[in-house]
């Protein structure tokens, strides 16, 4: 007969034998940092760093994100914008939320479901942003509004969600947005939001419900006048 496989691996050892193992390794690390303390410090501060790498890495990513466009009275311009690669302009998108005032989170990767950068506004609303950033003659079509508008509510939870290009949409996609809650900023509108300061939400006629919002849009109709 056959002789069945073995239960091997680190999980045949008793718990005895990983304290005899603990009790060896410390011993044999004390005498090695007594003899050669610079190379025992080393080898300690690489266990360290490659046991750490990885689960720390996620939160070292969004910490190099936040630092690399910060929040505050940042402009852009259209011909900064179109230098930068997708996943630059998703971070400067996000950096321009912020300098709104909105809770905005950098979330764009693989498997993102349409969402490149969450927030949260003034009145606890959550919107989804997907940034497009495309050659200035390119346009966003209806498949991609078609895409947004099924993962924005059921996956997400928002209320409603923006499209952000560098370029413009297709007439179909112009038509769906509104019926679908997605509000589509185009390069115009980028360019009155990213250069020349204004708020995204005055740019999309949205009010964060608010009372100093609602006064400051009133101010502003006023001075328009």
């Amino acid at each position: 007969m056959r002789r069945g496989r073995s239960q091997g691996g680190w999980e045949a050892i008793p718990w005895w034998g990983w304290g005899v193992g603990a009790l060896a390794g410390g011993s044999a690390l004390w005498q090695a940092a007594e003899q050669w303390p610079v190379w025992a410090g080393i080898v300690l501060t690489a266990a360290a760093v490659g046991l750490g790498w990885k689960p720390g890495w996620p939160t070292v990513r969004r910490w190099i994100d936040r630092s690399r466009f910060s929040a505050g009275p940042v402009r852009y311009s259209l011909a900064y914008l179109d230098a930068l690669d997708p996943r630059a302009f998703e971070l400067a998108v996000c950096s321009l939320l912020r300098r709104d005032g909105l809770a905005a989170e950098h979330v764009g990767r693989a498997g993102d479901k349409g969402a490149d950068v969450l927030v949260v506004d003034r009145s606890r609303r959550r919107v989804v942003v997907q940034c497009k950033r495309l050659r200035q003659d390119r346009r966003v079509g209806d498949q991609d509004v078609q895409r947004v508008n099924g993962t924005y509510r059921h996956d997400h939870g928002a209320q409603f969600a923006v499209i952000i290009t560098t370029g413009g949409f297709t007439a179909s996609a112009r038509a769906s947005g509104p019926r679908y809650g997605i509000h589509l900023v185009d390069r115009d509108a980028l360019e009155r939001w990213a250069d020349l300061g204004e708020p995204l939400y005055r740019i999309l006629s949205v009010s964060d419900g608010s009372a100093r919002h609602r006064r400051w849009m009133l101010g502003s109709a006023r001075r328009d006048q």
